[in-house]
Order: C-alpha cells, then structure tokens, then sequence
C-alpha cells in the first residue's frame, strides 16, 4: 500500500460528496481512504457509508465519539497501513490529476516530507496558488530544519497546515509527531515539530489542494480557547530552541515572537489587561534571541506594543478576536 488518505469528518453533510468524490478519482496510485466520523450528528456517516459501499477495498470507516481534528487524525494514524500519509479536510477539495502528479515525484525522491501548495476556493472564486519564494521553489532536498529557515527567507512563506503536504508514515510513528489533542489549530505545532525532526524535505510546485473559506469552521473562530492554545503552543515550541540545530534554533527565533505577538495584540484588543502577556513576550523574546533578526515591528513590540498595535491598524492590519477570510 503506497498511500493512505486519512478523512476526519464532523457535520460537513454539505460539503462532503465534492470532497469525497475528488478524492476517489485518484487512479494511478495504490491507496486507501480512511473515513473518521468524529461523532457526526448530521447525514454526514450515511454519506461515508455510502463511498464505503462503492470502493469497499478501498475504504475503510472509523466511527468514534467526538475528540476533535487531531483525535481524529490520529486515529486515522492508527489504522493507515500505507508507506505514506495525507489529510484532506472534508470540506475541501483536491485536484486528483495533481495530487498524482505531486505524490508521484516526492516517492522518487523518498522523502519524509513533501510540501505542496494550496489554493483558497469558495462557492464563486477560485484564487491562485498561494505565494512560495523562488529560494523554496529552488530548494533542493535537505534536512527539515534548513528547510524551516528557508521557508522565513522570503515574505510570508512559513505555512502550517498540513493538508497540502504528504508524509512518510515510518517517519511520523518513529518521531511520535501525532496531533495533539486539547490544541486549536494545532498544525501550528505539528508542522514545525516535523520541520525538526525530519531528514529528507523538498517544496514541489504543485498545488493540488483547494482549501474551502466559509464562516463556521474551526479556522474562522477566534475564543479565549483558541488564543490560550497559541500561546500553549509557543510555550512547547519554545522548549524545543536547545534542543534542535542552529538552522531548527533559527528558525524558531523567527516564529515563535510572530506568534506570541499574536497574542498580545489580542489581549490588547479585547481590553484585558495585557501586562503579563507583555512580559512572557519579552522573555520568549530574550531567550530566542529575537533582537537579531531586526525585525522592526517585533523590536517595537518589545518596547512599546501598544503604539505597534495603533500603528498595525492604521495600515489596516490589525489583530483583534475576529479572523479574517482571506482576499482571494
């Protein structure tokens, strides 16, 4: 078994059939489906039932209580037999065509990690494929660390969901980077964790994945949850800096400050008192070294969060407790 394509589903009934069927076009590889209901309280495990009824060798359903996404996903880890991984969220949708195209040209290179690329997509628009530098497209295979590095080499390039991606699953169990339960959005530490561990990475230029934007998701809501488990997941990246390579440490001294400045601007906004969300900023900041990299808006942070913040929405930018769908 080459591949198993592991499908978490919650109440996406509308949505399910489009990503299902894109799926089960894919031909030239030898796969399985694996289908996670995470308690499903719609039509959405009838819906599986019925793919099982049509691919019965191909598809097996895993029925289980609500746990969330990285429950899911792991259970789908559990039970995949395949030489390699992907997650397809059940609201989205894949070019089979170049998710062939993709997974065919990472197996010859045998790497831990393909990263692949995305478009946004809604009822009406398509956009085009989400911006990655010259120096990732000319990026040859390497270890994961340098890799994390490069990805902050140009604007905007680090990504963290995995959903565009494709892994060794040897790879996953061996470094036990199974998704941790009791995170919101908590791709934001899986794939930095993969970036450290992995030997073998390559960006290949396809961009097979189209990543659905609708208000409800999971990633459309922002809650005191979900900013406490940002800054959770700072605190455990942070306790990765001595343990990794001078690439991995690097890396890390760009992302985490972006991260944690997340959540202080947040706390600035909803009008809490932010006071010691500044001084955990400036700590984590001191300790990454995060002084080096001149970065002027989180140099200004450091100092003065307050006007950075008046100075972020002046230019319209600014980070409050609502998320933003992306213009595409």
């Amino acid at each position: 078994m080459e591949l198993t394509i592991i499908v978490p589903v919650y109440n996406v009934e509308d949505y399910l059939d489009e990503c299902l069927e894109s799926i089960y076009k894919v031909k030239d590889i030898n796969y399985e489906v694996v289908l996670v209901n995470d308690g499903s309280k719609d039509n959405s495990l009838n819906i599986l039932k019925k793919y099982k009824e049509l691919y019965p060798t191909k598809t097996k359903i895993i029925d289980k209580e609500n746990g969330g996404l990285s429950s899911a996903r792991n259970a789908g880890i559990k039970e995949a037999r395949g030489e390699y991984l992907a997650f397809i969220d059940s609201d989205d949708i894949i070019d089979s065509s170049g998710f062939e195209n993709f997974f065919k040209e990472g197996q010859k290179l045998d790497l831990d990690v393909m990263v692949g690329n995305m478009r946004y997509f809604s009822d009406n628009k398509v956009g085009e494929p989400l911006f990655r530098s010259q120096e990732i497209k000319d990026f040859t295979v390497s270890k994961g660390t340098k890799f994390f590095l490069t990805l902050f080499q140009g604007t905007k390039c680090f990504r963290e969901e995995v959903v565009d991606d494709i892994y060794k699953r040897e790879f996953i169990c061996e470094n036990k980077l199974y998704f941790h339960d009791n995170l919101i959005h908590e791709d934001s530490y899986f794939t930095p964790m993969v970036y450290l561990k992995a030997k073998r990475v390559k960006y290949i230029d396809i961009a097979f994945y189209y990543y659905r934007q609708r208000t409800g998701s999971i990633m459309s809501i922002v809650n005191d949850r979900s900013v406490d488990s940002l800054e959770k997941i700072c605190y455990m990246l942070l306790s990765e800096f001595s343990k990794t390579d001078e690439y991995g440490r690097e890396a890390l001294s760009k992302l985490l400050p972006s991260f944690y400045k997340v959540v202080l601007y947040r706390y600035i906004n909803s009008g809490k008192d932010y006071k010691g969300k500044l001084k955990n900023y400036r700590e984590i900041f001191k300790e990454v070294r995060g002084m080096r990299n001149k970065n002027i808006e989180e140099i200004l942070i450091y100092f003065a969060p307050t006007v950075s913040n008046f100075l972020r929405k002046i230019v319209g930018k600014s980070i409050g407790n609502t998320q933003k769908i992306p213009k595409f």
